[in-house]
């Protein structure tokens, strides 16, 4: 984790999780990954310093689609952590091709009951494949994939940047990827 003040073009911002559905969701992936500790929900990619307001213009996945708003220096210093994944920042001219790609694109706002119905699921056949003693891994891929969520938006950017979270942490690529995943990438990264 870095201090909010050395936060730089693409830094992964994590905010503070808040409201009853993140809440119930939280707890449900909690049921999977023990060692989660609830704090963030939402994940953004860190644009550029605004130069009128005190503040950080991002990118992010909201429920009016992928869009970039100006995070507030307060909120940067009381709701936000922030992780350097990758291991320059972008060029600006790559940063704005990235967001003119994805500027405007829906949300997707299913991959909550997905995510979660495929960890269940994978849950179940793995216990059957361990009582049948089998060793085979199995996947369940993305179903829509025109359309974002906040995690999957900052995966996608720095799998575009060159440095995949997936990788880091063995996942396949076609994963619904989740914050948690990211969280124990970044562990991995720091050791």
């Amino acid at each position: 984790m870095i201090e909010h003040d050395e936060i730089k073009m693409g830094d992964i911002l994590i905010f503070k999780r808040k409201g009853f559905v993140s809440g119930v969701f939280a707890w449900l992936l909690k049921q999977f990954k023990r060692k989660w500790d609830r704090w963030g929900w939402h994940m953004a990619v860190a644009w550029e310093e605004s130069k009128y307001k005190n503040g950080l213009w991002i990118l992010e996945a909201t429920s009016d689609g992928v869009r970039v708003g100006l995070l507030s220096e307060e909120k940067l210093k009381t709701e936000i952590k922030a992780y350097t994944w990758l291991d320059e920042p972008p060029s600006g001219e790559v940063m704005e091709k990235f967001m003119a790609e994805h500027l405007d694109k829906g949300y997707d706002v299913a991959v909550y009951f997905w995510t979660m119905a495929q960890y269940l699921l994978l849950k179940f056949v793995e216990r059957v494949q361990r009582l049948l003693h089998i060793e085979a891994k199995i996947s369940i891929p993305r179903v829509l994939d025109d359309r974002f969520t906040c995690w999957e938006l900052a995966f996608r950017f720095c799998d575009e940047m060159g440095k995949p979270i997936q990788e880091a942490v063995g996942l396949k690529m076609s994963r619904y990827p989740m914050i948690t995943d990211f969280l124990e990438a970044v562990k991995k990264q720091e050791a």
